[in-house]
């Protein structure tokens, strides 16, 4: 017997009042008279469109109704199974796509919603947007009356809304933006019914909608639609200062005779509003009360004179006096009858010389900390009595927050009274008294005003000692920091350092916070505060310990609590007692056990075990540490440890001596990996299961289970964390497998596996000394291919496993044999199961297949499984992404009339198994989808052009090409039945020009390159109507009509006007007309205002005397009429240009000196036939577009040195290297032949830097020749020279500053052939200094020294080259060029010369190029030091 058995799995949900839309295919609902006002005879046509134009597709229309038990379930469509949708009687008339409705009659009234189909196999997509339709009846006697009467309300008004006319027999109806269909009183929230009138006690945003009156008789009255507002609106008062509106600005305190603006304002963008601005004054009656009013001081508002009720709502205190200081209100309102919010009271206080009342503070400051006692003294200076302190807290001023006023009887005081004089005592201080204070009569007046600022105590946190032992003779520092309170930003505050020893009573004692151990606090020896830190030079065994600080201050007394605590351990190489662990190892896992012990070397007593644990906060304590733990003598024993166990380990006697120490690290149980090889076996192969813990199977015992309950109950739900993977698996859902405890290799071993092995299985491990498990493994499936399984799965419509996104597949079960409780199951690739219809009410399994519309989560397992746990054949569902085509125009987008282009359409790069339908872009057009691009805010359609089928292959061909052929083209694959869609290609733009189009754009200025933040102007010119063209642009994929979304674009009688170009308007523009003719089309590209220059130096930046030297610049853009000025960089002088250039380190600014001969290189290049050395310098050149009125940025500066045969004059660098240290000094020497000459050396950074010493703070010149820079900074890196004010130079010196631990000694000067080259190894203070060195030059290995020091004699021009030095742990230095010169009679003198100037002097600075992207000459910047020869030739 046969039987097939059909499931389905329903994946859609509908946006509506916070519901969500699934992936289904969702159609768009429009009708014709959108933006008109529909009235009783009126006609509509409905458009329902989905984007494909097949004839396959049928519509189906729809009323939303209220509930009805006889329309089919799957019609419910609100969600909330609240309201049905009710095919239309007459629905066939609109198959085709569109419906039409002669308005006639109440029933017309209501919500749409249209729908498409497809038969064999029956395929529905979902519902469309709703569309509500209303009318009014011009016949009708009904009236609406509506109080308050506006259509915008906010949340929590009230509304009354009162039907009359003709008969008794009305009622108030209504449709809610939530579809809701009901009568008054409503079912949501507090409605009545009374006489005629519907009362909403208070409405929420359910009561948004049309509301009409209906009389029994079917007559309808006109609709009114309310719209509800989700919050309430708030009013504020401001500042305005120079006609800006500061919100609670900081300034609320002002000079006596200073204008003060006052203006109320609402965060609403509803008109109409009215203001009202009120003073804040004691309580009187016949004034209304102050809504803000704390405690029980009751407070009234006195309407200000003067104050507006107008839309401006503003008051001016001018001059300002002190009467004027106090609280402000403003209260807006709007509507009959009114709808009114008042502001939060603003404090205005105009500064007093002579207040009626004193106000001082004791301690005299205006910064505090909690718990700190303060007192207010208000001293009365007058008659007047009845004085309260007043708080005024603004939490966050400056912001729109909500101020609070606190009178002195409503917070925390004690108060004293003595004659005038009237005392506040606030014993202990919080944060929440943050204010400004002032004492306050009861009539009024007013003392001057005191800011306080309360902040928490600071903690002390202590950092260091470095991680790991110490050795006797090494020298820690350790460092306490007060947050921002600290020795040197408040002097008041020092450090005290403090080392935990046993307790005793004469010495503090200290807590620890979570051991609860007592110990006694050591004040170290010559502990302070100065500067945070305390240094141990050379520290021994007796130092090891426990150590903590905290901040002590003086004026007032206080102290900060003790810091965590910080472990510091000196290895002690004859210890007085040995710890020994039972297990002799480190590393342990949760819940296993351990035991330590204590062994004496000499006759010390009173052993005990110690530790400190790591995890946050720090602990000290002693064995026992917990109930997990017994001491047996020295003995300590933890029988499960825990990750918080984790700690250092030792023993400490009664007297204070130390053994050795053992840091123990307790691991969590790791979550076990479970591998299945084979994975879909044949009946009778042999499969593998392999159990892995934490990257090994050694030391632990595995154990493998099988799942023996429907997968769903041991896997998250569908509905539950999308990344959650925690198995609910016990020991009742799993079998344990016979045999299964293995302790070595994690392997368990299926002989022979047979259909009853299929199914699911985990493991897990647990180590021998332990009684618990790791967690679950993964859960991996085992299925055994059996060749008669008892039920078959088939997939539709097609076999493949592969899918696209989106595609709909349906799951069919065909059951072989009697047994039943048949169940298609599945399980995700996201660890998530469940079985067929499990997010809804359970269907009935033979009424249809199980019907999915495929995402990324449904990718996994499905297969079907019986009560009785039989399985069918397994399919491994893979889901991809919806693919988006490929759009291509060959050979261009551009084509004249005649010739042949081609359009080419491919899904992931193939046409295989697709077909293609090919679209143009259309104004909006009825019967076809529109599309809105969200960001250029332009709609449009997608036509199907008429003779697609050309290119159902993947090429569609324009031939011969002719204007009406010029468009966006858009395409999109297909396959499969039903259909599936890919997206939509992105556009192209095709253009074919003509001889002659009947209109034409004109572009104003007329050129295509403009400037960003230029104007422009496209004008539609020609014949016809112009009111019926528009301009149209194409940019980036983008295609939009003029004003193009843009806030500088505006379009009027046929102009369309940008008055601020930018990048993104770069595209095609053109002129079209509703009726699809086009202009010509114009492309116009936007370049970006700071373009900048670009300068390169050829053939070399380094050359010899008598050399030609060509430099050239450029701009990216070739625009026309380009000049170009040119500059040599000097450090900044004044009456100069200045220039700034964000470098690798900071940024660099320098001067630029216009060339005397600029001119001559106006048109991009600038020559030097006969290079000299006073043409050495640093050049700069700048391109000026004429056209445009405007100059490019500078290009960076390029260095240009011309070398002579001899120097005047040198650069000596002391210490004689080129590689430094950060933080070394360095000295810089220029030797001159001629004493009577001024020299000063200057150098060029990779930061760009030009500048003279002294460069900076760190830098000074010891007399006029001689520069010293007293701590090197990485940006310190960069050539240096001697420079004269006549602009004599001297040789350049390259200096590389290295932050890391290893440098290279090398030469800084080059060498000569025959001379002996010495390279050192060097290392920081840190390192040790005898370093055991390796050597390499240009990346080959040359030897290894012990010494660090490597010696070669008699070197020749071979021995040039990149070299670096590599110390252990392989720590290598930077590379430095050696150089080496010519001897004299080379044959190749000349040549050589040339490239031992650019090498001898550039050095390493070539390698600064892809630093500076400025240096690229005649080579790319790729260049290695390796390749420096074949560069410089």
């Amino acid at each position: 017997m046969r039987r097939t058995l059909v499931f389905s799995f329903w994946f859609y949900s509908l946006t509506v009042c916070g519901l969500s839309t699934g992936p289904w295919i969702v159609p768009k609902l429009t009708h014709d008279k959108q933006n008109e006002s529909l009235s009783k005879g009126s006609s509509v046509t409905f458009t329902c469109a989905i984007g494909d134009p097949s004839p396959e597709w049928q519509f189906l229309w729809y009323r939303v109704v209220p509930f009805r038990d006889d329309l089919p379930a799957d019609s419910h469509w609100s969600g909330r199974s609240t309201y049905s949708l009710e095919l239309l009687s007459d629905s066939s008339r609109g198959a085709g796509g569109s419906y039409s409705l002669n308005l006639t009659g109440p029933e017309h009234r209501g919500f749409y919603v249209c729908r498409a189909k497809k038969e064999e196999p029956v395929y529905y997509t979902h519902h469309s947007n709703p569309l509500i339709l209303w009318f009014s009846d011009p016949d009708s006697t009904g009236h609406l009356s509506v109080n308050p009467n506006r259509s915008a309300l906010f949340m929590s008004e009230s509304l009354s809304l009162s039907c009359a006319g003709n008969g008794t027999d009305w009622t108030l109806r209504r449709i809610t933006d939530c579809m809701e269909i009901s009568q008054c009183p409503f079912t949501r929230g507090a409605s009545s019914w009374e006489n005629g009138t519907c009362h909403i006690k208070a409405v929420s945003h359910y009561d948004g909608g049309i509301y009409w009156c209906q009389s029994e008789s079917g007559e309808l009255s006109k609709g009114h639609y309310i719209e509800v507002h989700h919050h309430d609106a708030k009013a504020y008062v401001i500042f305005v200062t120079d006609t800006r509106p500061t919100i609670y600005d900081n300034r609320f305190q002002f000079e006596k005779g200073d204008s003060v603006n006052l203006r109320c304002v609402v965060d609403s963008y509803l008109v109409g509003w009215r203001f009202l601005l009120y003073r804040v004054v004691p309580f009187r009656d016949g004034l209304p009360e102050a809504p803000h009013r704390s405690g029980a001081a009751r407070q009234s508002l006195e309407l200000l004179p003067g104050s507006s009720t107008h839309a401006e709502g503003t008051l001016t205190l001018n001059p300002a006096a002190p009467e004027h200081s106090g609280l402000y209100v403003c209260r807006a309102e709007r509507g009959e009858p009114a709808y009114y919010t008042y502001s939060s009271p603003m404090l205005i206080w105009i500064k007093d010389s002579s207040p009626q009342a004193f106000l001082s503070i004791q301690p005299s400051r205006t910064h505090y900390f909690e718990n700190e006692p303060v007192s207010f003294c208000c001293e009365v200076q007058t008659n007047v009595t009845g004085w309260i302190l007043r708080k005024y807290l603004n939490k966050g001023r400056g912001s729109m927050a909500f101020p609070l006023i606190q009178d002195s009887m409503t917070f925390p005081l004690e108060k004293e009274s003595s004659g005038q004089k009237a005392v506040y005592n606030i014993v202990s201080l919080n944060t929440s008294d943050n204010g400004d204070y002032w004492c306050q009569s009861e009539s009024g007046e007013l003392s001057n005003i005191v800011s306080i600022r309360v902040e928490k105590k600071p903690l002390a946190y202590l950092y260091g000692p470095p991680e790991g032992w110490l050795t006797a003779g090494d020298s820690v520092s350790l460092r306490c920091s007060l947050g921002q309170y600290t020795s040197t930003s408040d002097p008041r505050w020092r450090i005290l350092w403090y080392k935990i020893v046993l307790y005793r009573e004469e010495l503090p004692t200290f807590t620890d916070k979570e051991s609860s151990s007592k110990y006694s606090l050591e004040l170290l020896p010559d502990s302070s505060g100065d500067g945070g830190s305390y240094t141990l030079n050379s520290v021994g065994p007796e130092h090891s310990g426990v150590y903590v600080c905290r901040g002590e201050r003086e004026q007032p007394v206080d102290h900060t609590e003790y810091s965590t605590p910080k472990l510091l351990w000196v290895i002690d190489p004859s210890p007085k007692a040995a710890l020994t662990i039972n297990s002799n190892r480190t590393q342990y896992f949760q819940s296993e056990s351990l035991s330590l012990s204590c062994v004496a070397q000499d006759n010390a007593s009173g052993w005990s075990l110690r530790r400190f644990t790591f995890y946050y906060p720090s602990s000290l304590s002693g064995c026992p540490f917990n109930n997990t733990v017994t001491r047996d003598q020295s003995t300590c024993n933890i029988s499960s440890l825990d990750v918080a166990d984790s700690g250092v380990y030792w023993c400490q006697s009664e007297s204070g001596q130390y053994s050795n120490a053992v840091k123990i690290t307790v691991n969590h149980n790791p979550r076990p990996t479970l591998d299945v090889s084979p994975t879909w076996p044949a009946k009778g192969d042999t499969v593998i299961l392999k159990c892995d813990a934490s990257g090994s199977s050694s030391g632990w015992r595995f154990h493998f289970y099988r799942v023996i309950v429907p997968i769903e109950e041991v896997l998250p739900s569908e509905d539950t964390n999308f990344y959650s993977h925690e198995l609910k698996l016990s020991e009742n859902s799993t079998e344990l497998l016979s045999d299964s405890s293995r302790e070595a290799g994690g392997s368990y071993t299926l002989s022979t596996v047979g259909p009853e092995h299929t199914g699911f299985y985990v493991c897990r491990a647990q180590r021998p000394n332990s009684f618990s498990y790791t967690p679950y493994s993964n859960l991996r499936h085992l299925w055994v291919k059996d060749p008669s399984p008892p039920a078959s799965l088939s997939i539709y419509p097609r076999t493949s496993p592969f899918f696209e996104e989106f595609e709909s597949v349906s799951l069919t079960c065909e059951v072989k044999g009697n047994s039943s409780g048949w169940t298609l199951r599945r399980f995700t690739n996201h660890n998530k199961a469940s079985h067929c219809a499990f997010k809804h009410e359970a269907v009935t399994w033979d009424e249809r297949p199980c019907n999915l519309m495929l995402t990324f989560v449904d990718s996994g397992l499905y297969w079907c499984q019986s009560e009785s746990g039989e399985y069918s054949n397994a399919v491994n569902i893979s889901v991809h992404g919806q693919p988006t085509p490929r759009l291509q125009v060959t050979p261009n987008n551009w084509g004249t009339e005649g010739s042949s282009l081609t359009l080419t359409c491919e899904v992931r790069g193939s046409t295989t198994g697709w077909s293609f339908l090919w679209y143009k872009v259309v104004s909006p057009k009825k019967g076809f989808p529109v599309e809105f691009d969200s960001v250029t805010r332009f709609s449009y359609s997608l036509e199907l052009v008429a003779d697609t089928s050309m290119g159902a292959g993947g090429s569609y061909p324009l031939t011969p090409a002719s204007p009406e052929h010029s468009g966006v083209y858009v395409c999109r694959g297909q396959r499969g039945d039903p259909a599936y869609y890919s997206q939509y290609s992105p556009h192209q733009l095709v253009w074919v020009t003509g001889p002659s189009p009947s209109s034409w754009l004109r572009v104003s200025p007329n050129r295509t390159d403009f400037l960003q933040s230029q104007s422009l102007s496209l004008s539609c010119k020609g014949l016809g109507n112009l009111a019926e063209w528009t301009v149209r642009r194409y940019t980036s994929g983008e295609l939009s009509d003029c004003p193009f979304n843009s806030r500088s674009g505006t379009w009027a009688e046929s102009t369309c006007n940008i008055s601020s170009l930018d990048t993104y308007d770069s595209g095609v523009y053109w002129c079209q007309s509703t009726s699809g003719e086009l202009s010509n089309a114009v492309n116009i590209t936007v370049h970006e205002k700071d373009f900048k220059s670009r300068l390169e130096v050829s053939p070399n930046h380094w050359v010899t005397e008598g050399s030609a030297v060509t430099l050239s610049c450029s701009v990216g853009a070739p625009f026309p009429g380009v000049r170009f000025h040119w500059y040599k960089a000097v450090p900044v002088s004044e009456g100069l240009p200045l220039v700034s250039n964000r470098g690798r380190f900071r940024e660099a600014k320098y001067s630029v000196e216009l060339l005397s001969d600029s001119s001559r290189g106006a048109g991009g290049s600038y020559t030097l036939s006969s290079s000299a050395p006073e043409h050495s310098g640093l050049y700069v050149c700048r391109a000026e577009i004429e056209e445009l009125a405007a100059y490019a940025e500078y290009s960076h500066p390029v260095l240009l040195t011309v070398t002579g045969p001899s120097h005047s004059v040198w650069l000596d660098v002391i210490p004689s290297r080129s590689q430094h240290f950060v933080s070394e000094p360095l000295t810089l020497a220029c030797k001159a032949q001629d004493a009577a000459t001024v020299w000063s050396v200057r150098r060029f950074t990779l930061s760009k830097e030009l500048s003279d010493c002294p460069f900076d703070k760190k830098s000074q010149m010891l007399d006029p020749s001689t520069c010293n820079i007293s701590s090197l900074t990485l940006s310190a890196s960069g050539v240096y020279w001697c420079q004269s004010e006549s602009g004599k130079r001297s040789n350049a010196v390259n200096i590389t500053v290295h932050s890391g631990n290893v440098i290279l000694e090398s030469p800084v000067h080059p060498l000569k052939e025959g001379e002996k080259l010495t390279l050192r190894c060097l290392g920081r203070k840190s390192v040790k200094s005898n370093l055991s060195a390796t050597f390499y030059k240009d990346g080959l290995h040359v030897a290894n020294q012990t010494s660090g020091t490597i010696m070669l004699p008699n070197i020749s021009k071979k021995d040039e080259g990149s070299y670096v030095c590599e110390i252990e742990e392989k720590i290598r230095s930077p590379g430095s060029w050696v150089s080496v010169r010519v001897a004299p009679g080379n044959s190749h003198k000349d040549n050589m010369r040339l490239k031992t100037n650019l090498i001898d002097n550039f050095g390493t600075f070539v390698a600064m190029r892809q630093e500076m992207g400025s240096l690229d000459g005649g080579c790319t910047t790729s260049c290695t030091q390796a390749r420096r020869r074949q560069c410089a030739s």
